[in-house]
């Protein structure tokens, strides 16, 4: 089953969002998404028994989220101001997403077991964020 994106709208108080619908693991997507050259996980929380999950990741400078609010995965761009053409390269390499990967979903559990729940408090301040948020 192909995973379909689409972009919910940004505002000036909230960020690009692009939605990810079909069946896609998170810790999959984060796995899959590390792939791209500079991209570096910060920060991963999730719980074996619900669907709740959290991932902070920079790319190219830039502080990500990747949770699942709903049955859905949003990958949305933390700060001011918006960077379109690096949002794009997220969203593209998403949309890129091969159904080889779903063979992978144990492992990347495991490959993330030792990240930080958190990001640190300092690198969300560079990025206009607070833990609470």
């Amino acid at each position: 089953m192909p995973l379909r994106t689409q972009r919910l709208r940004a505002t000036e108080e909230e960020p690009n969002t692009l939605e990810v619908s079909g069946l896609a693991p998170a810790s999959t997507m984060l796995w899959h998404l590390s792939r791209l050259p500079g991209l570096r996980v910060i920060a991963k929380k999730s719980w074996a028994l619900t669907d709740d999950f959290e991932a902070y990741f920079l790319y190219r400078g830039r502080l990500f989220v990747m949770s699942t609010p709903f049955v859905h995965v949003w990958i949305s761009l933390l700060g001011q101001p918006t960077d379109e053409q690096l949002f794009s390269e997220v969203e593209k390499h998403v949309q890129h997403f091969s159904a080889w990967a779903y063979l992978l979903a144990p492992l990347a559990v495991v490959r993330y077991v030792f990240t930080p729940f958190n990001p640190p408090a300092e690198l969300l301040q560079q990025h206009g964020q607070s833990l609470a948020s």
